[in-house]
């Protein structure tokens, strides 16, 4: 994150507030500064340390199965049951277990790994459930901070879920986790990686509201902003308990994400050893924007004979797109959308399946 700690006085310092008793406005970097902030010690960069994401507690953890939902379960277990030797899977960034429940029993091991007593907490209520006195063998829960766990097994799947590599915004951690992966991974082994494509713009705002009981539901609220200069966004998470009407709590947390767009990841992927063989947006409900992809994750269409209809052509095992009838249906009065509408600015999860290239 953007924010440092001072390893001798313990000032914490906010790159992207500044400090405006001391007259830095928001935006400077901590190496910019020297002996001009703290009060107690005069900052240095040198001494001030950078700090990790916060880690899943409170509210953030109790309700996040609420917000994810069942987002991804289904795209991941046909994922899975594709392969055509058993799994032994990783998932990084495993949290509540919420793709691991369902993903497990289609393998012959499952490891999660995650920093966050909280979430892991609700993931091991979940395994023992599930397994029984098998738990431990069949999906085992490690806590332990991604970069510093380096497993002896060989692992066929390695997931990075719900924009797990985000949680790093330094390019040299992408690489260190990649260069990781790449090293416990079986040859032909296949990786998954989320990708979060936020709303642009300099300030925007989500909201979504659950109800738990008749009585009591929860709303959470976020405000972010993207910063293409930085490559990162960033954004503060609200969650607010009614209760009858009445709000009877509220939890803030402040994040901040790398911004990453597929291609960058795709190059990534290349980097440490890996072939992205494809992409899906949104786990396969849309398709992503052919100006996103890199070459070789889509197919060329072939063309048509002179008089060749696309039902032949398909007979024929040519590549080209179906007819689907009646597929358009914007318009209506008064009001327009018979059909979602897939503006720029949306934000949007991208998929990338690539495979360990096999040694030579």
């Amino acid at each position: 994150m953007a924010l440092t700690r001072c390893s001798y006085c313990g000032y914490m310092y906010d790159e992207w507030n500044g400090d405006s008793r001391n007259g830095v406005p928001p935006g400077i970097p901590i190496t910019k500064l020297a002996g001009t902030v703290c009060s107690r010690c005069g900052i240095q960069g040198v001494r001030h340390e950078r700090q990790q994401s916060p880690k899943y507690e409170g509210d953030e953890a109790e309700y996040y199965d609420q917000f994810a939902g069942k987002a991804g379960v289904k795209f991941y277990k046909s994922w899975i049951k594709a392969s055509l030797k058993p799994v032994k899977a990783l998932e990084l960034g495993v949290g509540t277990g919420r793709l691991a429940t369902e993903l497990a029993p289609l393998t012959e091991q499952y490891c999660g790994v995650d920093w966050s007593p909280r979430m892991l907490k609700a993931a091991e209520a979940k395994r023992k459930r599930i397994f029984k006195d098998t738990a431990e063998e069949r999906w085992q829960l490690v806590e332990q901070d991604a970069l510093k766990y380096h497993p002896e097994t060989q692992f066929t799947h390695v997931l990075c879920p719900d924009g797990f590599l985000q949680h790093f915004t330094l390019m040299d951690e992408h690489v260190a986790l990649l260069g990781g992966l790449h090293r416990c991974m079986e040859d032909g082994g296949w990786i998954a990686v989320d990708v979060h494509l936020p709303p642009s713009g300099i300030g925007w705002k989500m909201q979504q509201r659950k109800q738990l009981l008749p009585n009591k539901w929860i709303s959470r609220q976020l405000e972010g902003e993207t910063s293409l200069l930085r490559q990162v966004f960033r954004c503060m998470i609200d969650y607010e308990t009614y209760r009858e009407g009445t709000m009877t709590s509220k939890y803030r947390v402040e994040r901040e994400f790398a911004l990453m767009t597929p291609k960058e990841t795709a190059l990534l992927l290349s980097a440490a050893g890996f072939e992205v063989s494809r992409i899906v947006c949104n786990f396969g409900l849309t398709e992503p924007w052919l100006t996103a992809l890199p070459p070789g994750t889509y197919g060329k269409e072939e063309a048509l004979g002179a008089t060749e209809t696309i039902k032949e052509a398909m007979m024929t095992g040519k590549n080209v797109t179906p007819y689907i009838p009646d597929q358009w249906g914007y318009g209506g009065d008064p009001f327009a959308g018979a059909m979602p509408v897939e503006p720029p600015e949306a934000p949007a999860t991208v998929t990338l399946i690539a495979r360990k290239a096999t040694r030579t």
